[in-house]
């Protein structure tokens, strides 16, 4: 396998720029780890599996801003791994998602760049192995306009650039240009509707593989936002319009609550039935708080040109306390592609956090992730499970140590393609705060 590279974003110019005048206000924080890593299946095999020792270390950062002229969250990480024996080339890989909202005149016009960096499987039906890795970017960045008819009765512009690149899959990279009109109803304090007009054309790179189309919405939506609890409701249509004719037009519907349940917990439910693409999930993606990453994950998104049709339910479950956090997170999704049934599936699965702070400098974090995959056109099933430890210490300021330990096992219908790891760091990492 050739070494991944890390590919620098538009965003991370605008982000210098940005800090020219702003430095001095930004909080950054950062985290650098090095340790040996041992693992029980390198290559991912579902036989015969290769266990290694090596190098990794890496850089984790977040940097944020809030001021009145400009709003920054902004979170990346870096990793290298040395392997021995040369089974795999050294290989860097990262991971960058952020949000800028520079106003450039206040109440009336700002300017929004986004950026989403992750790593994805080259196929998302083989096992995630160091040959199966792909650095996959999307970045967005353009202008809003607002402006207010009466106290009550606002307007809203928006125009998008859009460009996505993966670095194996070509067909995956495109050109977008999106806008948006929305006019918003003020119905009282705690509650507002809005009719909105989307559209988005699509021009992808390679027209060998990818069929370039037009996409547009219109629909309406409510929002209620009371002290602990807020809902958001969208109904509407979605029509794709390819540039050779075909078309194809789908309901829209979206819904998301969220609930309060104490000063400690919380409660959330989000329902969709849309059209949706790779591109479009990765810059929803985007968090709005940032946080300092401490590894980088492989995705499983399906990398290609095709949008889909996704209905799906998603629930969460929070709990802060002063030593205690917790959350789980249920769904259960449906998903039909446009352009090819290959990849059609059903999910469903949950994933459960928790981390405790056991006494001043010693902490405690496990989580487990269990999925189901149906691909209902292969007539394929997969199921997953990760189970994952760490125990940190610290024991000067900035300073701490660090053990991790992971189980991961998938189990599929298709023949050799069953696979299990085991994987234990142990490292020690400067923190800056």
């Amino acid at each position: 396998m050739r070494p991944s590279r890390l590919r620098i974003s538009a965003l991370a110019a605008s982000v210098l720029a940005a800090f020219s005048g702003h430095a001095a206000a930004a909080r950054v924080d950062y985290t650098v780890d090095l340790g040996m890593e041992r693992n029980s299946n390198v290559t991912m095999a579902p036989s015969d599996p290769i266990e290694q020792r090596y190098l990794r270390a890496g850089l984790g950062f977040s940097i944020t801003e809030n001021v009145s002229a400009l709003q920054l969250n902004l979170d990346g990480r870096a990793e290298y791994r040395d392997y021995e024996d040369d089974i795999f080339a050294d290989t860097v890989d990262g991971t960058l998602s952020g949000r800028m909202n520079w106003v450039a005149i206040p109440e009336r016009l700002f300017f929004l760049v986004e950026d989403n960096l992750t790593v994805q499987p080259v196929d998302s039906l083989v096992p995630d192995g160091p040959g199966n890795r792909q650095q996959v970017n999307v970045f967005s960045a353009g202008p809003t306009l607002l402006f207010n008819w009466t106290s009550s009765l606002h307007g809203q512009a928006e125009l998008r650039y859009v460009n996505s690149h993966a670095e194996v899959t070509d067909e995956f990279n495109s050109q977008r240009l999106a806008s948006a009109v929305r006019t918003i109803k003020e119905l009282s304090p705690t509650s507002r509707v809005s009719l909105n007009l989307q559209a988005q054309r699509v021009d992808f790179d390679d027209d060998v593989v990818a069929r370039d189309y037009n996409r547009y919405d219109l629909y309406g939506r409510y929002v209620r936002e009371l002290a602990n609890f807020q809902l958001g409701a969208d109904l509407g249509y979605s029509r794709i319009d390819y540039r050779q004719g075909e078309s194809r037009s789908e309901p829209l519907l979206r819904a998301d609550a969220e609930w309060t349940l104490s000063p400690r917990s919380q409660l959330t439910a989000v329902v969709s039935s849309q059209f949706s693409d790779t591109a479009t999930d990765a810059l929803a993606g985007i968090q709005s708080e940032s946080t300092v990453p401490v590894n980088v994950l492989t995705g499983d998104a399906v990398v290609n040109a095709s949008p889909y049709e996704v209905r799906g339910l998603d629930l969460g479950y929070s709990f802060t306390g002063t030593r205690l956090n917790l959350s789980l997170t249920p769904f259960v999704q449906k998903r039909d592609y446009v352009e090819s049934d290959e990849f059609d599936q059903k999910t469903r699965g949950s994933r459960f956090d928790l981390h405790w702070l056991m006494r001043r400098g010693l902490s405690l974090g496990s989580y487990a992730t269990w999925e189901r995959l149906d691909y209902t056109q292969l007539g394929r099933e997969e199921k997953t499970t990760r189970v994952g430890a760490s125990l940190e210490y610290q024991w000067v300021r900035r300073w701490s140590v660090r053990l991790h330990a992971e189980r991961y096992k998938r189990e599929s219908t298709e023949v050799n393609q069953d696979v299990a790891q085991n994987i234990v760091y142990l490292s020690v990492a400067y923190s800056n705060r």
